[in-house]
Formats: C-alpha cells, structure tokens, sequence
C-alpha cells in the first residue's frame, strides 16, 4: 500500500457545479423589492376606510360594537406591523453588493411564506371573529329581525371573501416554499 494520497484534483474537477445566474437573481430580488414597497404601502392604506367609517358611523355605533371595532382595528394594527417588519428584507434591500442577493432572496421567501401562512390563518380567525362579534351584539343588544337578516347576508359574502383568499394564501404559501428550497439548492 503506497504512503502517498491519491490525487483527488481530477475527481474534484468532474463535481458537478450549479449554476447561479446574478442577472436573474438581481432581477427577482429587485422584483421583490418592489412588490414589498406596494404590500406595505396597500396595506397601510387599508386603514384609512376603516378609521373613515368608524369615523362616519361612531355616534350611531353601540358602545359594545364600538369597543369589538376599536379592539379589531387594534389586532389588525398590531398584523400589519408584524407583516411589515416581515417585509424588511426585500423592501429595504440594498443593491450594491451581489454577494448578498442570494441570502437576501432566500430570507424574504422565507418570511413571504410566513406572511402567507399568517394570511391563511387570519382568514378563519377574522370569520371567527366576525360571527362572535355580530353574536355579542344580537345576544347584548335590541337586534331586530331585519337587522339580523342583514346581519347573516354580510357573514355569507364574508364567508366566501375570506374562503377564498384562504385558498389563495395557502397556495401562495406552498409557492413560496417552493422557491425557497430551489433557491437553497443553489446554496450548497
């Protein structure tokens, strides 16, 4: 048996490699970046009809539905807070340096899937928590017929909106992790 290791260079050099293409990478993570500034900035706006209607119609809204909206409001602020610091890795990605992209990349799809995930599960939550509302204040409160009818119509069309922008976030999700693991492929 010879004393001398054998020569792994040749074996080495027939190692398949993968590819990274940094055009493409660049493009998606500036893609991303740029979706996460419009998320953000639609998401934000999403408060103003809320706090315009709560606005219009508070003298008119019972002290306990007033105080379910505030509390909602609230929930969501605290959401969308958490969301946004999700979004942090896209939407404030710096571009000087390509070194980063890849890692960037793979961070953002990462937390892209646990904002879809959050999505998913807020869904059934805000059902939820529409159904306990509008029964706190038909147990609590004079509620008429009428007004439960109107009542049972905004749950239906809400029901369906949620269901399907569950459907939605779930599917997302799976993207997501999907193209977290084809990029962590390349990583290794």
């Amino acid at each position: 048996m010879p004393d001398t290791p054998p020569d792994l260079t040749a074996l080495w050099q027939k190692q398949p490699t993968s590819h990274i293409d940094m055009l493409d990478l660049a493009k998606r993570l500036k893609r991303q970046q740029r979706a996460q500034r419009i998320y953000l900035l639609v998401d934000l706006l999403g408060f103003v009809p809320a706090l315009w209607a709560m606005m219009v119609t508070w003298d008119a809204l019972s002290t306990l539905l007033a105080g379910c909206l505030v509390a909602l409001l609230v929930i969501t602020f605290l959401f969308y807070t958490y969301i946004a610091w999700l979004r942090r890795h896209a939407a404030l990605a710096r571009f000087e340096d390509t070194s980063h992209y890849l890692g960037t990349l793979k961070k953002q799809l990462l937390n892209n899937h646990k904002i879809a995930r959050l999505t998913f599960h807020s869904c059934w939550l805000s059902g939820v928590a529409l159904v306990a509302i509008f029964g706190l204040v038909a147990a609590y409160e004079d509620y008429s017929l009428d007004n439960l009818q109107n009542s049972a119509g905004i749950l239906v069309i809400a029901g369906i909106g949620l269901s399907a922008m569950a459907v939605w976030a779930h599917k997302r999700a799976a993207r997501f992790k999907l193209e977290y693991q084809q990029l962590a492929v390349l990583d290794t």
